[in-house]
């Protein structure tokens, strides 16, 4: 570990010609995209703290891979955790707080930006006796997370994962 450490909306469309509105007033069918942009949402962000657990998880046991990695997360991702995850021992726990920053269903592949403001101050390295050796000298603050979520064969996975500066949030 290297220090890194989703109800559709429907609405009702009015068409109005020459006539009154309440004539032409017709429920539509929420469009495919919209009606899947909650689970999608919800999804991807299911995706990301699963990701972020395993992350957790196999850095408390100093391991070099956690099962749980290629089921949340592929490519860069997927890379980018197991090169987090290099044997070194941490404590403790980071405090996510993911937001959806965009939703884009139509897209090929579907595709979901998680941000986060990750408070890692404390998820730190231990030495083999699992003393804190304390905050690293440069995690001066929150830092920001993006990850991009991606969906294939029904399956939300984190694509893209990138670790910002310390201190570096703009919430």
């Amino acid at each position: 570990m290297r220090y890194a450490v989703g109800a559709a909306v429907a609405g009702l469309v009015v068409v109005a010609g020459g006539c009154s509105a309440q004539e032409h007033e017709t429920e539509a069918e929420p469009s495919p995209s919209a009606a899947a942009t909650p689970a999608a949402k919800a999804q991807a962000l299911e995706a990301y703290r699963g990701l972020m657990g395993a992350i957790v998880e196999g850095s408390h046991s100093g391991a070099d891979d956690h099962p749980d990695l290629a089921w949340h997360a592929k490519g860069q991702a997927l890379q980018h955790a197991d090169d987090l995850l290099d044997g070194t021992q941490a404590t403790g726990r980071p405090v996510l707080s993911p937001e959806v920053a965009s939703v884009d269903t139509a897209a090929e592949p579907p595709t979901v930006v998680v941000k986060d403001c990750a408070d890692t101050s404390d998820w730190q390295i231990a030495d083999e006796d699992l003393e804190e050796l304390g905050p690293l000298p440069d995690a001066d603050g929150p830092r920001p997370i993006t990850a991009t979520v991606t969906e294939e064969g029904g399956a939300w996975q984190v694509a893209k994962l990138v670790f910002g500066e310390y201190g570096a949030c703009e919430r």
